[in-house]
């Protein structure tokens, strides 16, 4: 399937004016952003304190990693990524959008641009490990699940593994034949 031009667009598709990289003081934003966006699954209180540590962005990892960011017109943050090192490529550490901007294309423009930013780097295996009601985002953007690992927080709590390889071209890994059955 094709990328569809400018002019096919979804309107919610130009909801993101800029994809820039995060600055340390995005840090406390982007940490909100990722617990209400965790939160909007429906978990309970005492799931989400536990999860606050591990959802956190502190100043430093965004100086030492790879961390980008969405921001509208009016220059408010409405989601993000970040990349972790991973012995088999790249991970994609995080990816949250702010929940009152769900459904608007942040998600599959963050994705993309993660995409080919580790293409730039010289990576050939994208990694994600996802909440489980995130995966079949995952699935339509064209990774491939890949088994489960424990999650940190629970492990009882099984969390789905993606990898996307980068060696194929950026309009196999955006779309699959079978997403569209998916979406």
């Amino acid at each position: 399937m094709a990328e569809p031009g400018a002019a096919r667009q979804r309107r919610a598709d130009l909801a993101v004016t800029t994809i820039r990289r995060a600055r340390p003081a995005d840090a406390g934003r982007l940490t909100e952003i990722a617990l209400a966006a965790k939160a909007s699954w429906g978990y309970s209180a005492s799931f989400m304190a536990r999860c606050r540590s591990a959802l956190a962005v502190d100043s430093r990892s965004l100086v030492e990693c790879q961390f980008h960011l969405a921001e509208g017109e009016d220059g408010a943050i409405l989601g993000f990524y970040g990349f972790a090192a991973d012995p088999e490529g790249i991970e994609l550490s995080h990816l949250f959008v702010a929940p009152e901007a769900i459904g608007r294309g942040i998600g599959r423009a963050l994705w993309r641009h993660a995409v080919a930013l580790a293409r730039q780097l010289g990576e050939t295996l994208l990694l994600v490990v996802s909440d489980p009601h995130a995966a079949g985002f995952y699935a339509r953007m064209g990774a491939e699940p890949a088994g489960s690992r424990a999650s940190e927080i629970d492990p009882t709590r099984l969390l789905p593994i993606y990898r996307l390889r980068l060696d194929r071209s950026p309009e196999a890994a955006a779309h699959r034949p079978s997403a569209a059955k998916e979406a």
